[in-house]
C-alpha cells in the first residue's frame, strides 16, 4: 500500500491549467473553496488499493482535482480511479461544497426580503429544540411548547414562550369540560373562553392544528393561529382530557410587541414542511381595514429579486388566483390558491388598499 501513484494520472503544474481544461483562476478558486478548513485532509484510496492523504480542490465532470498533503503537489485524477468508498466521500464533499456556496450566496441576499439565511433558520431551530425541560412540567408539555416556539420563530415573533403549571391546570380543566359536554365550545365555563380548544387528545399535535386553523368555521378569522402567534405571549399551558379533547391557554401577554408586521408563512426562507393548509396571514401592527378595501396579489417567481420591487413596477412572475380575503382585528387572511401550495418556490406578496401598503417575499424550501 503506497503513496497512491498519482503521477500516472496527471500532475497539475502552475501555468498548465488551460491544457488540463482548467482556467488558472478557476483552479485557484476551487482551492480556496476546498481550503476553508485548515485540517480538511481526506484519506483517499484508488481502485487498486493505493492510498493518499490529500485535500479535494474541486470536481469538474469526471475529474477530481487534489493537493497532496506530503508535498503540496496538485493532481487531476479520473473519478473512476477511486475506490467505491472514496467515491462516496467525494460525492459527500461535493454536496457540502454546494451547500457552503449556497449559504455564501444567501449571505448576500437583501435582508429586506430574507431576514434570515437558511443556516440561521437551521441554527435557530436547533437552539429551540435543544432547550432543557423545566422540572415542573412533563415531557409532552415541553415538546408541545417547543413546537409552538418553532412556529413563532419561523413567523417572526418572539419565541421564548414558557409553560406555566397553573395555566396547564386551567387548560386541562377546559379540555375536560369539552369532554364532559362531548363538543367543542367556548361557552362551557372552566376557562373554555380563554383557550384554544381541539378535539385532539394528544397535545403535541395541536400547535400544528392551531396554526393550520382549517375548516369553514375558522376560515374567516383563523383565530387559533392568531393567538399562537400573538407577539406578547410569554406563558401558556396545554391540557388534555385523554384520548379526545385538549386545550391551550391563549390569553395573557407581558412580552415584547412587534414593531413591524409579521406573518404565516414568515418572510423570506420558510421550510415547506411547516406550511399547513392554503390560508396565509399577514399581521399588521394596527387594526386591519375591511377586506373589501384590500387588493391582495401573490406571484410565483422563477428567480429571486435583488430587492423589493418598486410599487409602480410589475412583479415578474405568474399571478396566483387569490379568490378569498378576510380580515379580523389586525389579521389579513388570504388564500393564494384553492389548494395548499406543496411545491418549493418563490412567492411575492403585495397587499394594498385601506391605508395598507405591504409587500414581502416567501421562499418555500
Amino acid at each position: 500500500m503506497g503513496w497512491f501513484a498519482l503521477e500516472s494520472y496527471g500532475e497539475i503544474r502552475e501555468g498548465d491549467g488551460m491544457s488540463k481544461g482548467f482556467a488558472c483562476a478557476g483552479l485557484w478558486g476551487w482551492m480556496l473553496v476546498g481550503s476553508v478548513l485548515a485540517d480538511d485532509w481526506q484519506a483517499l484510496v484508488d481502485s487498486e488499493g493505493r492510498d493518499i492523504e490529500a485535500r479535494i480542490l474541486g470536481v469538474t465532470g469526471d475529474t477530481v482535482s487534489l493537493i497532496r498533503k506530503s508535498d503540496g503537489r496538485r493532481f487531476e485524477v479520473p473519478l473512476s480511479k477511486f475506490s467505491e468508498e472514496s467515491g462516496v466521500l467525494i460525492e459527500e464533499w461535493q454536496a457540502e461544497e454546494a451547500e457552503r456556496a449556497e449559504h455564501a450566496a444567501e449571505d448576500e441576499l437583501s435582508k429586506k426580503l430574507y431576514p434570515r439565511t437558511r443556516q440561521e433558520i437551521k441554527d435557530g431551530l436547533r437552539e429551540i429544540g435543544g432547550r432543557q425541560k423545566p422540572g415542573d412540567i412533563d415531557s409532552a408539555q415541553h415538546e408541545t411548547i417547543t413546537e409552538l416556539n418553532i412556529y413563532r420563530f419561523l413567523s417572526g415573533v418572539p419565541y421564548d414562550v414558557e409553560a406555566d403549571p397553573t395555566l396547564v391546570e386551567n387548560a386541562t380543566e377546559a379540555a375536560e369540560a369539552c369532554a364532559k359536554a362531548g363538543e367543542l365550545s367556548h361557552d362551557l365555563g372552566s376557562y373554555t373562553d380563554k383557550c384554544n380548544i381541539s378535539t385532539l387528545g394528544d397535545i403535541v399535535k395541536t400547535p400544528r392544528q392551531y396554526i393550520n386553523d382549517p375548516g369553514a368555521n375558522n376560515r374567516e378569522r383563523r383565530g387559533h393561529r392568531r393567538w399562537c402567534l400573538n407577539p406578547p405571549l410569554q406563558k401558556t399551558g396545554f391540557g388534555s382530557a385523554g384520548k379526545k379533547y385538549s386545550a391551550m391557554w391563549a390569553l395573557g401577554g407581558g412580552g415584547e410587541r412587534n414593531d413591524d408586521p409579521w406573518g404565516y408563512p414568515g418572510r423570506g426562507f420558510f421550510p415547506i414542511e411547516r406550511l399547513h393548509g392554503n390560508g396565509w396571514t399577514l399581521y399588521l401592527t394596527e387594526k386591519a381595514p375591511n377586506s373589501k378595501e384590500l387588493e391582495v396579489e401573490v406571484y410565483e417567481m422563477s428567480t429571486r429579486p435583488e430587492d423589493l420591487i418598486t410599487w409602480g413596477d410589475e412583479v415578474p412572475g405568474r399571478a396566483l388566483p387569490v379568490d378569498y380575503v378576510s380580515t379580523y382585528q389586525n389579521a389579513i387572511n388570504f388564500e393564494p390558491d384553492a389548494k395548499p401550495i406543496t411545491e418549493r418556490g418563490i412567492y411575492y406578496v403585495r397587499i394594498s388598499g385601506g391605508g395598507v401598503r405591504e409587500q414581502y417575499l416567501v421562499e418555500l424550501y
